[in-house]
């Protein structure tokens, strides 16, 4: 039975199992592309290598300015363009320009630290570790020389007021000072350091900073893996089919009693299956004589979510292995919108379940018998399929049925489509699921789980449509010979019976 309490829901961890067994070469391709093409992207970079010179600010009374300030201005100056062009002139031969030294130089400094590093790239390794020195001379060249300009500023200033002074003047306290302080400003000027100095130069790398290689390729991983992950839930999103027979179990919380492999037979109706297919019938048969051990199962109702799972195709090849068990079976197309059956088996339609259960015909005059299965097929469809299908001369031609027969198969439409066969599912002994991997809307299925659970379904079990071949199809393909086999079975009887029969009189008697 399948009710509300007995379902089965896959865990998250499950969950994820299946949709990675079912994207598993989506995040195949996407764990090996991404990496790939970051390894590929990385050997066709030319390698650059990264030299670092550090330099050192010394204020002459850091107890007057503010550490962070000075930090920001100090790192603002180093990457002045003017240092760039600075540099460029100073080194013609490596063949660099101005603007392509300062998209090469990075400086950067840490918090409140005094410390401020230059870090030049470059293709050739001495050419960086050249250009980091004398980046950071250049820096400090240039520091000096605004220094250096600003107290000579000043001290032209002095010396204009010196000339301004009156003669009377020159000799004055005024003139004095004025005196002292040039002779301050000068000696100042000439001591000028740029308050910077080159504490550890720049030496040719050993090995280059970019590009690099394993850094990108892990990173590639972690992006394949997101990227597959992403792209799988994508499709999961947008492709609500069953995919796997573990995922239609746990759908419906029932056990799979049969996998028919994915053949093209699926979806022709009255087709017999041949090989893997028709053994995979054969197991269905065997699986409901064990799950119908405990209680006598003459009736089953054979229904699907959706349209073109193949429900008609397992009910008729179900049908015909019966027959071939010599077991009376009645085939009841209880499809009375679609029907496909007569189609297929080339029946008359001009009789059929519709006049039946509309009290025109009586089950008997229905029933056309195909292969060794007697069946009623839908006939004309009538114009109120779901009134008659729950009429009691429904009711009726099951009960006859069970009592004529071995085996009742009623084959109804997809029941989370139309409610036709809702109906029928207290009327008969079980009821079997059919979906079909790769078409079976999970939507649809889940719809037909409610349905069922709520009307508490005598479910027994789900055939599987387009499961995946697993046994060798060469062992059901195997050669036999019809004739030979029924030549050699007539050829017994006939000897059984001339055992059997009197021997005639003697002559002398």
């Amino acid at each position: 039975m399948l009710s509300p309490r007995g379902r089965h829901y896959l865990t998250p961890l499950e969950r994820a199992q299946l949709i990675a067994r079912r994207n598993w070469l989506l995040l195949l391709v996407c764990f090996l592309a991404v990496p790939g093409a970051a390894l590929v992207y990385s050997l066709a970079q030319t390698p650059e290598y990264t030299a670092s010179a550090s330099l050192l600010f010394t204020e002459k009374d850091a107890s007057q300015v503010d550490p962070e300030r000075a930090a920001a201005t100090n790192l603002e100056l180093v990457a002045l363009d003017r240092v760039a062009a600075r540099t460029a002139d100073e080194l013609p031969d490596i063949g660099r320009g101005a603007t392509e030294i300062a998209a090469n130089v990075a400086v950067s400094s840490t918090g409140e630290s005094d410390l401020v590093k230059v870090e030049a790239s470059d293709e050739d390794p001495e050419v960086a570790a050249t250009i980091a020195n004398e980046f950071a001379r250049q820096f400090i060249a240039f520091r000096r020389d605004a220094n250096r300009a600003k107290v000579l500023k000043e001290q032209e200033l002095v010396e204009a007021r010196l000339d301004e002074l009156a003669p009377s003047e020159q000799d004055s306290p005024e003139a004095g000072a004025l005196e002292d302080r040039r002779r301050d400003l000068a000696v100042t000027a000439t001591l000028q350091t740029g308050e910077a100095q080159l504490v550890q130069p720049a030496a040719a790398p050993s090995s280059p900073s970019s590009p690099k290689t394993a850094r990108n390729v892990a990173l590639g991983i972690l992006l394949g893996l997101v990227l597959g992950i992403s792209l799988a839930l994508l499709r999961e999103q947008f492709d609500r089919r069953l995919k796997t027979v573990e995922e239609a179990e746990a759908m419906f919380g029932l056990s799979v009693l049969a996998s028919v492999p994915q053949s093209r037979q699926i979806d022709g109706g009255g087709a017999t299956l041949q090989g893997e297919e028709a053994e995979a019938l054969r197991m269905l048969r065997a699986n409901l004589r064990y799950f119908g051990a405990d209680q006598e199962l003459t009736s089953l109702l054979i229904s699907s979510p959706a349209s073109e799972d193949g429900k008609t195709m397992v009910a008729w090849n179900l049908a015909l292995t019966d027959v071939h068990a010599s077991k009376r079976v009645l085939y009841v197309e209880a499809d009375l919108r679609r029907p496909t059956l007569a189609e297929h088996l080339d029946l008359q339609t001009e009789t059929g379940l519709g006049l039946v259960l509309a009290g025109s015909l009586e089950p008997a005059e229905a029933v056309q018998r195909v292969r060794g299965v007697d069946v009623i097929p839908a006939g004309p469809l009538p114009p109120n399929p779901a009134e008659l299908l729950d009429s009691q001369r429904m009711e009726e031609l099951l009960a006859w049925a069970s009592g004529e027969y071995d085996r009742v198969i009623v084959d109804t439409p997809p029941a989370a489509v139309v409610a036709d066969a809702l109906p029928l599912i207290q009327r008969v002994d079980r009821m079997l699921v059919v979906i079909r991997l790769g078409h079976t809307p999970r939507d649809a299925a889940e719809a037909l789980r409610e349905q069922l659970a709520h009307v508490d379904a005598p479910v027994i079990g789900i055939v599987v449509n387009g499961a995946a071949q697993k046994s060798d199809d060469r062992y059901y393909r195997a050669p036999v010979d019809g004739d030979s086999f029924t030549a050699m079975r007539e050829k017994l009887d006939a000897a059984k019976q001339q055992q059997s029969r009197p021997s005639p009189p003697s002559p002398s008697a």
